[in-house]
């Protein structure tokens, strides 16, 4: 619940920028430092635009608060928050629809990503209060909120568990959505790229009424959006270059080359011969064989040039996934006297996103014997001269289709509360939410590795017919012969049994109970003491049902587990503003803000949170902060509670026994002994508004992560065991001989985090000819990003590619986004810039070593909006009309091939130049 009253008619945001709480009084409620007027007034409330539970003046919190805004939001034609906090340069590494394209889970989705330590680092709340978890790992989907819906959105980067609730390591995004609207307002948009593909559709609603003499108030939003996705790479002129990073040849430096027209040399659709006198061989689709061509060679497995699957193994897989949306939302309320107000919301959403992922392959890893019955007859015929039984084989499998994952996720949630006042200057409330998430992950038609060597490998049967060899000694397997010569050479249905579904089922319940009471004290001089007290309950439940073959582990990827939990957590908390000092020498104001929270989890039991942070005003011009705090995050359930089994065997070297290699089956579980992750935060910073209009600020942060939670290579395991780790020596099971029999890789405690940099906000606010102006610039320096896990240390600063899909990848050194805006009359327009700085491709790279070129350029993307308004002279806003080009200049993409496409789809645009125009309607 908010700790303060909201009343917002429809022209509450224009009231708010004219207040000051705006970045940009020409486009509405944008983005900006927290510097409001403390006489902010809307309908005789105040707005709380804090960072804190004590109501307040935002331009005096210690930690750094940044506000994003409704009208920007529509302005820019963003199809949820989410699209703007992404280009806030705090937001790096999140989770987005354009880095779920070839996943297997959460296609679509929204996790919001502070300072790239993590999106389940990042609290996302929803008018101060916990919303249910879209996926297991505790994080929330943004696209599950109603975009007119949001009247703004608080982000607070670091200090913020002991406020806002644990989890918040890296900080909290908090929307605050509207309560009292009056009238309808629609919205339509249409999008679509350069290229003709990316469409979108979306059609929204925020409707509003009062009754009861205005004491009572409903308000209903809607967004219905449809994504028909983008096509994939050779779509686009940097795709259908074929970049790949190859490996040279064995003692050749530099050992790694990005080249163009890169194909692999292990491989063909109509499948190669990899190994012994037929070396070279591939098939026709007909199945007759031919030589193969090759292009220049690096490496074993990779060219430049020649014939070779190249990157069509990424064919069909698309830059942009699929995906429908529908978000509802409705609030009441009722003030039941006149200091007693109830609230009650419900809401409901629903996702469904389907992603591609690469065709089946081997990269010359099948074994083709003699007696194979599929065997073209000249082919047999030289085996038999070189005296040859068999030979290595790949295969490019594009004619059996490929996996296609596909998302559903729904979620609904119900919120009962009601606040009210002891007097003018205390305030209470009280809430209760409880809400389910239904999350149905598919995989279409996965492979099943194993089961495609069983189908290669036939022969002939007794009786003469073709049949798996597998089944001379298990006639009742479903195996059937599959003909790995040329191309779709066999029935649609053959490839069923190295192809299955997998499913997974998965409900989440979280109910949540809060009390909070915050006010005045008393004044000694430099103005009245604030105070908020409050206490929480939360108990989250998981219970996730995959099916037999994933549980086994059977597939190529994916292989979901059964996984069933809860986790309750009981949390008080207290928060004090003090000022002490106001108007004597060097001191126009001085104020020390402290919080703590004791939070008592039933898995680990307890742990406490704290923040003490102070504002000094010099002068009326200078005003200067600083932030020290520790913050928590506990384990969610799949880390804790995820059943143990065996994955592939692995050999690794035994130190105990002179590196003698060893074959071990490692076991992935959960560990319900892990403890919550600590971070101790430190941010100081100054703001200075020198003349009117104009304002900066620049805060330096510094986060240390301690006790992370994560997996430690196996390999790692024996080695620190051997260095005396004893808690890593328990994973290890040895036989009576002394042999490794079993290792058990699970999360652990044991790694740590740091991260630090500056925040820069600037912005100039002035009225030019018949219009206004307003200029802003966010920037981001990331000094440093280092990660240590086991013996394993990371440095992701300055790092432009890495691993962004899982929101652990690097970040660039330097990120800005500027935004100037203009208005006269009717006309609104907007320019603006998003920068990231030169990078590597890899920190931990030698160049001229091991690549030839680590250097990732930089990128400026220019995107521009206008907003003209339709309506009579009366109300010109009635009708409105907007249109945006995003990437102006049509800049491609840096080329790193590290991942699963040869470009970053986080930090840098793959779509290409697009277009959205949309139309507006307001009653």
């Amino acid at each position: 619940m908010t700790l303060t009253r909201f009343s917002h008619h429809a022209s509450s945001l224009s009231l708010i920028c004219a207040a000051g709480l705006c970045l940009s009084a020409p486009v509405g409620a944008q983005v900006q430092d927290s510097a409001p007027d403390a006489n902010a007034i809307i309908d005789d409330q105040p707005i709380t635009v804090t960072g804190s539970r004590i109501i307040r003046d935002g331009s005096e919190a210690p930690s750094p608060l940044t506000v994003v805004g409704a009208d920007l939001i529509d302005r820019r034609g963003a199809q949820n928050v989410a699209d703007l906090l992404n280009e806030l340069p705090a937001f790096r590494g999140s989770t987005t629809p354009s880095s779920t394209a070839n996943l297997t889970k959460n296609v679509g989705a929204n996790f919001a990503n502070l300072r790239s330590l993590g999106v389940n680092r990042t609290l996302t709340l929803v008018d101060g209060m916990r919303f249910v978890p879209s996926s297991d790992l505790g994080q929330v989907d943004l696209n599950f909120i109603p975009t007119l819906m949001v009247e703004r959105a608080e982000v607070v980067t670091g200090g913020a568990s002991a406020v806002y609730g644990t989890d918040a390591v890296a900080g909290v995004v908090n929307l605050i959505l509207r309560r009292k609207v009056q009238g309808i307002q629609m919205r339509g948009d249409f999008g679509i790229t350069e290229q003709g593909d990316g469409r979108e559709y979306r059609g929204a609603i925020l409707a509003g009424t009062e009754f009861a003499d205005g004491r009572g108030y409903a308000t209903i939003a809607a967004d219905i959006y449809r994504s028909d996705g983008a096509d994939d790479p050779y779509s686009r002129d940097w795709g259908r270059r074929e970049y790949g990073l190859i490996t040279n040849a064995a003692g050749v430096f530099p050992t790694r080359l990005i080249a163009s027209n890169v194909h692999h040399s292990t491989m063909a659709p109509g499948g190669l011969i990899t190994s012994g006198s037929l070396r070279g061989t591939t098939f026709n689709p007909d199945g007759t064989p031919r030589p193969f061509v090759y292009g220049q060679l690096a490496g074993a497995q990779n060219m430049i040039g020649g014939e070779g699957a190249g990157n069509r193994l990424y064919l069909g897989d698309g830059l942009l996934p699929k995906l429908d949306r529908i978000a509802t939302y409705l609030r009441t309320g009722y003030e039941l006297t006149d200091s007693i107000e109830l609230l009650q919301d419900l809401s409901y959403a629903r996702t469904k996103g389907r992603a591609t992922t690469p065709h089946y392959f081997n990269f010359g890893n099948l074994t083709i014997r003699r007696d194979n019955a599929f065997l073209p007859t000249s082919v047999a015929a030289r085996m038999d001269a070189a005296g040859e039984t068999s030979f290595g084989f790949g295969r490019f499998w594009s004619d059996v289709g490929t996996p296609v994952p596909v998302s559903t996720n729904a979620t609904w949630r119900s919120v009962t509360g009601a606040r009210g006042s002891l007097s003018d200057t205390w305030k209470w409330d009280v809430g209760v939410e409880y809400g389910e998430n239904k999350y149905h992950q598919q995989i279409l038609g996965s492979f099943i590795a194993p089961r495609a060597a069983q189908m290669i490998d036939a022969v002939r049967a007794p009786n003469g017919t073709i049949v798996c060899r597998v089944a001379l000694t298990d006639p009742s397997t479903a195996c059937r012969p599959f003909n790995p010569f040329g191309e779709n050479r066999n029935a649609a249905d053959v490839s069923n049994y190295f192809r299955a579904d997998q499913d997974l089922r998965q409900t989440q319940t979280e109910l949540a109970a809060s009390a909070g009471l915050n006010g005045r004290l008393f004044d000694i001089g430099a103005g009245r003491w604030g105070v908020a007290v409050g206490a929480e309950y939360r108990r989250s439940t998981l219970r996730a049902v995959a099916d037999p073959l994933s549980n086994a582990a059977a597939f190529t990827f994916g292989n979901a587990r059964n996984v069933r939990g809860k986790i309750t957590v009981k949390e008080a908390y207290i928060e004090l503003d003090a000022p002490l000092l106001a108007d004597v020498a060097m001191v126009k104001a001085l104020t020390v803000n402290g919080a703590y929270r004791y939070a008592d989890y039933s898995t680990s039991g307890g742990i406490d949170a704290w923040k003490l942070g102070a504002t000094w005003d010099v002068v009326d011009a200078l005003r200067l902060r600083v932030t020290r705090s520790r913050d928590v995050r506990a384990p969610n359930i799949p880390e804790l509670f995820t059943p143990s089994r065996s994955t592939q065997s692995i050999t690794i070297l035994d130190p105990f026994r002179n590196n003698v290699p060893s074959l071990v089956f490692p076991f992935v579980a959960g560990n319900a002994a892990l403890k919550p992750e600590r971070a101790d935060t430190l941010s100081f910073g100054a703001v200075i508004k020198p003349f009117a209009g104009f304002s900066a600020s620049a805060d330096f942060y510094d986060i240390k992560i301690s006790g992370a939670i994560s997996t430690i290579p196996i390999q790692d395991i024996v080695n620190l065991c051997f260095g005396g780790r004893a808690d890593l020596c328990s994973q290890i099971s040895r036989d009576a001989g002394g042999f490794i029999t079993q290792i058990i890789s699970g999360g652990i405690n044991v790694a740590s985090q740091r991260t630090k940099g500056i925040d820069i906000e600037v912005g100039y606010r002035s009225a030019l000819g018949q219009g206004n102006l307003d200029l802003r610039l966010f920037a981001n320096h990331t000094i440093k990003n280092t990660v240590k896990n086991g013996a394993l240390i990371t440095r992701l600063a300055g790092q432009n590619d890495g691993s962004p899909q899982n929101g652990t990848g690097g970040i660039p050194s330097w990120s800005v986004t500027g935004i100037a805006s203009y208005e006269i009359d009717r006309i609104s327009a907007s320019v603006q810039g998003r920068f990231i700085s030169a990078g590597k491709i890899n920190t931990a790279f030698v160049e001229g070593r091991d690549i030839e070129d680590n250097s990732l350029p930089s990128a400026l993307y220019v995107n521009l909006n206008a907003q003209y308004k339709l309506g009579p002279a009366s109300d010109p806003a009635k009708y409105k009309m907007f249109a945006t080009v995003d990437n102006l200049f049509d800049k491609d993409p840096a080329i790193s091939p590290q991942s699963v496409l040869p470009i970053n789809p986080v930090f840098y645009d793959i779509l290409g130049r697009r277009y959205r125009v949309g139309f507006g309607v307001n009653f």
